[in-house]
């Protein structure tokens, strides 16, 4: 019933004012990029990259007033309403067995994920990436380029990991190790996704 309200933009009253989940912390969006959609991920690193961490998710545009929350607070929504928004709201990006039939499907900048790590010292919310990957796309020697550019990424994120003052973190998940590498099991990663 709260959401609800929330939602519509209706004020939500408890005996103490509103709930501590709804007055102190701010909606996180998780991004999941699955196969090709791994190149939409990649753009929107990108983006986050270069996006001003003084872009506040709640920051009014010009010109238009501040609406405050029952507990004075500026007003957070459930769905980010502006592009800073929501760079500043992802808290999370999943590449879920990403690969391409060419070079891509990971991100290898250095310079993005340098400006990344400094985007966090400066104050942006903490981040984890975490790579999901079958020996579909991560084994196959047909396409070893995969392979090659994820270790390549996650050797950059490592690397950005400790300047970030622990705000940004990795992890890479295998998934069906021991098995052949098949189609099948590149979209049953889908339902043995460990977002943890």
């Amino acid at each position: 019933m709260q959401v609800k309200k929330v939602i519509s933009g209706k004020e939500v009253h408890t005996q103490s004012g509103c709930t501590p989940s709804f007055c102190f912390s701010q909606p996180k969006t998780f991004i999941l990029g699955f196969s090709k959609g791994g190149t939409v991920l990649n753009q929107i690193v990108i983006e986050l990259g270069f996006s001003d961490v003084e872009s506040n998710a709640n920051s009014p545009s010009a010109g238009q007033p501040i609406d405050r929350h029952p507990c004075g607070s500026e007003e957070i929504y459930i769905v980010p309403r502006t592009k800073e928004g929501l760079l500043n709201s992802i808290s999370e990006i999943h590449y879920v067995d990403v690969g391409l039939n060419s070079a891509g499907a990971y991100l290898t900048n250095h310079d993005v994920f340098e400006r990344i790590s400094k985007r966090l010292m400066q104050g942006a919310p903490s981040l984890r990436f975490i790579l999901h990957g079958t020996p579909r796309q991560w084994s196959d020697k047909r396409c070893d380029w995969i392979r090659s550019e994820r270790d390549k990424m996650l050797n950059l994120l490592e690397s950005e990991a400790p300047k970030s003052g622990g705000k940004l973190k990795v992890l890479a998940r295998y998934y069906f190790a021991d098995e052949p590498a098949s189609m099948q099991m590149h979209f049953e990663i889908i339902e043995s996704l460990d977002v943890s």
